[in-house]
């Protein structure tokens, strides 16, 4: 694989809390376009994983490159080219789902224009003038997804995307997702069922105590 293919570069890779090993000496690249999963039981390391890529926490030893530059050195470049959705929503609970996709469409210079489109294939146009606080579990993570993209960034980061969600609402991210592919984008999962992220993923990889134990293709 060319470099300038390769979108995430892991090498050797630990990461440890306390007594706690979270990741052991994980080495991995990840190709430009790649729809990848990392799955694997509770404390596997799928979710310690993923947060390192975005550079949310840093390992204990390791590099880590994202489109070749070294992903903490190069810290604020590297994440305007992320968009990340985790279990903790990044919304404004007395802002209503407009107010807080402005505020954060304004960090990167983008305009209501840029995130409308999404808004309205997520389902969300109903909701726009809803206060974050009275949306259900299923809409408020829409509207992060919408929050996370306003940017068009080139590696798109989901943390158990699916957990708590309804049918209808797997189905919409499904479709969403599934509608970026051959854009140039690189989307990594990190879930427990691969129920889900099969329909949106080609490939996985499987993880058990911090080490990559296995390599699944879809």
């Amino acid at each position: 694989m060319s470099n300038n293919s390769i979108a995430v570069k892991i090498t050797e890779v630990s990461k440890r809390y306390g007594y706690l090993q979270a990741l052991k000496s994980v080495s991995l690249e990840i190709g430009a376009s790649d729809f990848l999963v990392f799955s694997g039981p509770n404390g596997a390391g799928k979710t310690t994983l993923l947060k390192i890529i975005a550079t949310h926490i840093s390992p204990s030893s390791g590099t880590v490159k994202i489109f070749g530059a070294d992903a903490f050195r190069n810290g604020g470049e590297t994440r305007r080219r992320i968009g990340l959705v985790t279990h903790e929503s990044f919304l404004y609970d007395e802002l209503t789902v407009r107010e807080n996709l402005l505020f954060y469409a304004k960090q990167f210079g983008a305009g209501e224009e840029d995130f409308l489109a999404t808004v309205e294939f997520l389902g969300l146009k109903r909701w726009y003038n809803v206060y974050v606080k009275q949306l259900s579990h299923g809409l408020r993570k829409r509207a992060d997804i919408v929050r996370a993209l306003i940017h068009n960034p080139d590696l798109i980061l989901l943390d158990e995307p699916f957990s708590g969600l309804d049918t209808k609402t797997c189905d919409v991210l499904v479709d969403y997702f599934k509608s970026h592919e051959g854009k140039g984008k690189t989307l990594l999962i990190s879930s427990h069922s691969l129920e889900w992220s099969k329909k949106i993923c080609d490939k996985g990889i499987l993880l058990d105590k911090g080490k990559i134990v296995g390599e699944m293709t879809f």
